[in-house]
């Protein structure tokens, strides 16, 4: 029997496998599976001069292989994901970060200079990577992250401990549909809020349907509950020339045009790389 095999020998089988049941990117998956249980760089697998012989190394990459052919996403696999050149610990306890957000980060570090000392504040901040990215960005802001999930708030903290960013990142446990007058104004307000239906989740793939938690994605009235209660809100909250910055579903832009248009302007709508209408600017009117 053979006790040993090599990288490459791994990555072909895991693929052939991972494909029989339907993973979108098998390959790649398999790549950084492989990667990380064996801590060496994707083109050593290519190089093939790498064996495994240990037994405890080949079940964890199996035990890997199978989790994930299950759909079990591969961010909790690996127990991490990347954003905005940022390190983040994944689990269920909160949404994966998805990298099309990482844009609404660029939008945001656009509109500012790297020396912006406001006040910026993430509804909904999950695992935190966008306000934990935004004080990477702008190291002298005060960046406050909201979440009404106490499991999801006590993630983002591993995650701001972890990016080194406790010195100017707070993290409330609060919900956004309660009391905002405790909370001071701001000059940025960023969300990723839910917003899909009930017919966008259940058509979702397993990943997304069986893993991220409901209630970070779904929002009712169309999807446009959650933005309805932002918009509303932050003509209050924000101060004179703030900014909003938020993504959004399909079919939601002219809706949040619509409630924003009279008390905000220069009100844009931008793309995700997909060309979908994702993401809208605005700026509070005086």
């Amino acid at each position: 029997m053979n006790n040993q095999y090599s990288a490459l020998e791994i990555l072909k089988k895991s693929t052939e496998f991972l494909s029989k049941y339907n993973v979108k990117s098998p390959k790649c998956d398999a790549e950084w599976i492989i990667c990380h249980f064996l801590k060496i760089e994707k083109l050593d697998i290519y190089l093939d001069r790498y064996l495994i012989t240990e037994k405890e190394t080949l079940d964890k990459i199996r035990d890997a292989i199978l989790r994930r052919s299950k759909r079990e996403p591969l961010q909790y696999i690996l127990g991490k994901v990347d954003f905005c050149n940022i390190t983040l610990k994944c689990d269920s306890r909160a949404l994966v970060p998805r990298f099309e957000t990482e844009l609404l980060v660029e939008i945001i570090v656009k509109e500012h200079q790297v020396n912006f000392d406001g006040r910026i504040i993430d509804f909904g901040t999950g695992t935190g990577a966008l306000i934990i990215s935004l004080a990477k960005q702008f190291p002298l802001a005060t960046c406050i992250g909201i979440d009404k999930s106490k499991d999801s708030i006590e993630l983002a903290e591993e995650n701001v401990s972890l990016n080194n960013c406790n010195d100017n990142v707070e993290l409330i446990h609060h919900d956004w549909y309660q009391n905002i007058n405790s909370l001071k104004k701001a000059d940025i307000l960023v969300s990723n809020p839910p917003y899909l239906t009930l017919d966008e989740w259940s058509n979702a793939e397993p990943e997304v349907k069986d893993h991220d938690p409901k209630d970070a994605l779904i929002a009712s009235d169309g999807g446009k509950t959650d933005l309805k209660q932002i918009t509303t809100i932050a003509p209050v909250f924000l101060k004179k020339g703030g900014m909003i910055a938020l993504e959004f579903g399909s079919g939601q832009s002219d809706f949040l045009i619509e409630n924003l248009k009279d008390r905000f302007y220069n009100i844009t709508i931008k793309n995700d790389l997909t060309g979908k209408r994702r993401f809208l600017v605005g700026f509070l009117k005086d």
